[in-house]
């Protein structure tokens, strides 16, 4: 997972992705943190988390994309629910707590 996430860092990693993208928008996940950049005309777009975001804001993130004739709107939206209750939830079906402890972003991890 680090190797993914020095990846996504450093514009020069993303210069070389977008050398060789035929695409304008590319779109992926897995560090658990919204963002887009633009880079050499290519869009990176990283969607953030339903299940644990990790840019400190414990709400679910996705987003929405609206494409102009010359523009891309990227729009993060975020989610509310009563974690309070998921977390219930999680220990009533005999997960481990660090799942709870995971939601509200007081893991380790």
């Amino acid at each position: 997972a680090t190797a993914l996430l020095v990846l996504w860092k450093h514009r020069g990693n993303l210069a070389r992705i977008a050398q060789g993208a035929e695409t304008d928008v590319l779109i992926f996940g897995h560090t658990h943190k919204p963002w887009h950049r633009v880079v050499n005309g290519i869009n990176f777009i990283n969607t953030g988390s339903v299940g644990r975001p990790k840019d400190g804001d414990w709400r679910p993130c996705y987003v929405i994309l609206t494409a102009g004739e010359t523009q891309l709107k990227v729009d993060f939206r975020r989610v509310g629910y009563e974690i309070d209750e998921a977390v219930r939830g999680i220990n009533a079906a005999g997960l481990p707590e660090e799942f709870g402890d995971q939601l509200r972003g007081t893991s380790p991890d």
